[in-house]
């Protein structure tokens, strides 16, 4: 592995605390997606496609209103949130009207010109929007994309950042990211000349490989080194699908280790599970016992996504260094 990474990843991994309270939670609204795409093992997933049954929602946004309010809350990851329409605004703003403070929804962007979503989006309480995109081109986009539709999609995030612009908000933040891969790395730079040029901030990161347990690899991992340090995502995030399962972490996207289900058990003390069964193991270096999932994974390696420098508080994770502000997370802690 090159030194620089490794540099890297060892002063990633000299940040990680341990957390009263998940600082970053996952809460997956719905599992079902109408993309299938090259580089993500939801196409291979055989769990159920289904929407959380909006009670566990509930109940698990009322925790973290009283618990931790600044607790990042994604209300997806694995599925397209757009997907459930006015459910979704509705569930979104529950949230914040419970206390939660911190909401960053992620998306493909393929629906927004449907259901009145711009008009929500800019009217919702969200800190950041994400787009996933990762092709500038149409030849690339739709490659990468698969059932995606580059001229619906780009057309959509022009006008949500036109839109933005006319109403001149400060949030929610628009970035559109770009999974670093072979088939769209000669597009990165104009990429991001592009969407900076409309108005939103642009994130790269390398492709993952959801686990490795499914058929996606990545040339930007490296597989045989003997490196390796605690996983940032397992010490940070706690992930739960659409059933109520409190998985490994936001890319167990089969849930192939659970701790337990949120619809009978506290968020609180299902992070305090993973935190002995998983957490602990990886910071303490006992890889011999952290959980299967975890001994092929080497998505660890692509922590660290680049990001701009910004001072608006809730533009960037709980984790990212900002030099000029003091938003923090309230559950944080010195282990």
């Amino acid at each position: 592995m090159d030194q620089a990474l490794e540099k890297k990843l060892l002063d990633i991994e000299a940040k990680l605390l341990e957390h009263k309270f998940p600082p970053q939670l996952v809460i997956e609204n719905t599992s079902g997606c109408n993309q299938k795409c090259i580089h993500c093992s939801h196409k291979e997933m055989i769990r159920p496609k289904k929407r959380m049954e909006r009670a566990l929602w509930d109940k698990i946004v009322e925790e973290v209103g009283t618990e931790a309010p600044d607790t990042e809350i994604w209300p997806t990851f694995y599925g397209e949130a757009l997907s459930l329409a006015g459910e979704l605004w509705d569930r979104i703003d529950y949230a914040a009207e419970v206390g939660c403070r911190n909401l960053v929804l992620n998306s493909n962007g393929s629906l927004l010109l449907r259901q009145n979503h711009i008009d929500r989006i800019l009217r919702s309480p969200l800190k950041r929007f994400i787009l996933s995109l990762d092709g500038l081109t149409k030849e690339t986009y739709e490659k990468i994309r698969y059932l995606g539709k580059w001229e619906t999609t780009y057309h959509g995030v022009e006008e949500l950042l036109r839109e933005k612009e006319k109403r001149g908000q400060l949030y929610p933040l628009i970035i559109c990211q770009f999974s670093l891969m072979k088939e769209n790395e000669h597009e990165v730079e104009p990429f991001r000349e592009y969407w900076k040029a409309r108005g939103a901030e642009v994130k790269v990161r390398p492709k993952l490989e959801w686990t490795a347990t499914g058929s996606i690899r990545s040339d930007r991992i490296d597989h045989e080194t003997d490196f390796r340090i605690a996983c940032p995502w397992g010490n940070n995030t706690m992930a739960i699908h659409q059933d109520g399962s409190a998985v490994a972490c936001a890319v167990d996207y089969e849930g192939r280790f659970k701790v337990g289900n949120a619809g009978d058990t506290s968020v609180k003390e299902l992070w305090h599970r993973l935190g002995m069964r998983l957490r602990r193991l990886h910071r303490e270096h006992r890889w011999d016992e952290i959980p299967d999932i975890c001994q092929g994974c080497r998505d660890w390696q692509t922590a660290g996504a680049e990001y701009e420098k910004r001072n608006l508080p809730g533009s960037r994770p709980f984790w990212y260094d900002q030099e000029t502000t003091d938003f923090k997370v309230a559950s944080r802690e010195i282990r």
